[in-house]
């Protein structure tokens, strides 16, 4: 695993961007504009998400492979996958993303349609993952009164492990 950790005082319900780029081996992870250019470890050059992408949580704590963390509360906007805007699609009720828990589609300053996840334990939205792409962009942003959080997961197919960006202690960490 590889794991990178930007940002800090994530917590002071501002908004932040975040920007997740990689291509083979090639990551560029930013935060609020700082970015850490890495490579990752190991042999494949693929980024193989054949089962979902999971954002604001994990959808069964405990699921063989899913990290212990607690599930977003916040808002998210701008939230895009490869291109394609994945709240419009949640909030068009489109099939290919699952929402659930108390998921609404507004925040407290309403913004470019942001998403907020009210529980952090029973909410969080579900993509279809994509199965041998060599590479992937995720960008959002998010805002919080909480130092701890899951805000994107996936696990990678071959034993690969996951693919986490999570909120600790005010900080995020990108594990790869």
């Amino acid at each position: 695993h590889t794991s990178v950790t930007l940002g800090s005082l994530l917590d002071d319900q501002h908004w932040h961007s975040v920007l997740i780029e990689r291509f083979n081996k090639q990551v560029n992870f930013s935060v609020d504009k700082h970015t850490q250019h890495f490579r990752t470890k190991g042999d494949s050059d693929h980024l193989d998400i054949d089962y979902e992408l999971s954002f604001g949580g994990i959808p069964v704590p405990g699921k063989p492979g899913t990290f212990q963390r607690k599930n977003f509360h916040g808002c998210i906007e701008n939230l895009y996958y490869n291109g394609v805007n994945i709240i419009d699609l949640a909030k068009r009720r489109k099939p290919q993303i699952y929402s659930v828990g108390n998921v609404t589609f507004s925040c407290s300053e309403p913004q470019i349609v942001p998403i907020t996840f009210v529980s952090t334990s029973r909410s969080y939205l579900l993509l279809p993952g994509t199965p041998q792409i060599d590479g992937l962009s995720v960008s959002f942003q998010f805002r919080t009164w909480n130092k701890e959080g899951l805000l994107l997961f996936t696990e990678l197919s071959e034993n690969s492990g996951p693919l986490l960006v999570y909120l600790h202690s005010g900080r995020l960490t990108l594990l790869i």
